[in-house]
């Protein structure tokens, strides 16, 4: 009782640190042969199976999961544990668990439930003399998805859900995404230029974080570079459809056309000889503005970014489709000189089916006697119906 009196504070708790001050194991010194992985690590067993045992003991802490010490301003992934009220509770695998003022924390976090995985951030002294230790999700899970995206921009194969805050003017827009606030320069914001920079406004978008702007201390992220990962399925889908209608919007015109976009990411172009009467009057009169909506049928699918369209009922035949059941390779045939090149010839095999004779087939002299029209033999050597080439010669 004498000794526990003399360790005993005037409030009446036991003075442990006064006591652990005097205690014979401080004043030991550890065995020197034994060593530890961490330098605070004492070993006073002085048996030849010391080290072994100390290595046996590391080995069992290396395999559990608790988390022997935290620091202020780290972010650890834990689980919500409980929660109640404005009050939740993350368990990190500590000894504690680290309490969350839901109040504070941003909207998506305020719903969450037991069980949930989430990052936390550290926002309190570990070794303050409060009860508990308190953390932020918000914060955490900013880190988190910072240095994701951060480490995305190399490849750019990852997409995030953002949403469009404010429109800056002529720059771009603030897409918040878990917090985080990222720029999208306008011309990123869609597959092609916008007719109305609001329209995104307040709109859930996917994007892609293609780089850091250190002037603006924000990542740069792209609607548009997710917009052109949807381009080879819709494609696909679109050979199922092509002739049915499909209503699109204008995004531009020229002297030789309207250009639309359609299904989301495609674009294509329908040229003033296949506009119907109405669109070709308006077209005339530079009446086609961009924004307009459009209904029109897909002509021909040259490539993933070439789409030729059309507003006439006839839609011809693709000359292309099975042309190499059609001719043989190698195949003379009939043929008909459409343009002359320094560098060959453009010759028309059919309607729509063009190849080039080149000039070292021809020879630099020879070049000279031919002009458009001239009705020629060729010999068709290569055919490549996806990329619509043909390769000629001529007869021996």
């Amino acid at each position: 009782m004498s000794q526990i009196k003399e360790w005993t504070l005037p409030n009446g708790e036991f003075d442990w640190e006064g006591y652990e001050s005097t205690c014979p194991a401080v004043l030991r010194k550890g065995n020197p042969h034994v060593k530890t992985k961490d330098p605070r690590h004492k070993v006073f067993c002085r048996e030849p199976y010391a080290q072994e045992l100390y290595n046996i003991y590391e080995g069992h802490i290396a395999e559990n999961d608790t988390i022997l010490r935290i620091d202020y301003g780290r972010t650890y992934p834990g689980k919500i544990y409980s929660v109640s009220g404005s009050t939740g509770t993350v368990d990190i695998g500590y000894r504690q668990l680290i309490f969350i003022n839901l109040e504070k924390e941003d909207e998506p976090f305020r719903d969450l439930s037991a069980g949930d995985e989430v990052e936390v951030t550290i926002t309190s002294d570990v070794d303050n003399e409060k009860m508990h230790i308190s953390g932020s999700i918000s914060e955490g899970m900013r880190k988190k998805t910072f240095q994701e995206m951060f480490g995305a921009i190399e490849t750019q194969d990852t997409a995030w859900v953002g949403v469009v805050k404010t429109m800056m003017e002529e720059a771009g827009y603030v897409v918040s995404i878990n917090g985080i606030n990222c720029f999208m320069p306008g011309s990123l914001a869609g597959i092609n230029k916008l007719h109305d920079f609001s329209s995104v406004l307040n709109s859930e978008i996917y994007v892609v974080p293609v780089s850091y702007s250190k002037e603006r201390g924000s990542l740069v992220v792209s609607h548009r570079a997710y917009l052109k990962t949807l381009i080879p399925e819709a494609v696909e889908n679109l050979k199922e459809t092509q002739g049915e209608d499909v209503t699109g919007t204008v995004t531009g015109s020229a002297k030789y056309g309207v250009f639309c976009e359609f299904n989301r990411c495609l674009t294509g172009m329908i040229h003033v000889n296949d506009l119907n009467e109405d669109t070709a009057a308006r077209h005339k009169t530079q009446e086609i503005k961009p924004g307009e909506e459009i209904t029109f049928k897909v002509k021909d699918i040259i490539s993933n970014t070439k789409i030729t369209l059309t507003q006439l009922d006839n839609i011809p035949e693709n000359p292309w489709k099975n042309i190499n059941e059609k001719y043989k390779v190698p195949s003379t045939v009939d043929a008909k000189v459409k343009t002359c090149k320094d560098y060959g010839l453009f010759v028309e095999i059919e309607k729509g089916v063009v190849g080039l004779l080149h000039v070292s087939e021809i020879g630099e002299n020879n070049i000279k006697n031919f002009k458009a029209k001239d009705k020629i033999k060729v010999v068709m050597t290569r055919i490549e119906e996806e990329t619509k080439k043909v390769f000629l010669k001529l007869p021996s």
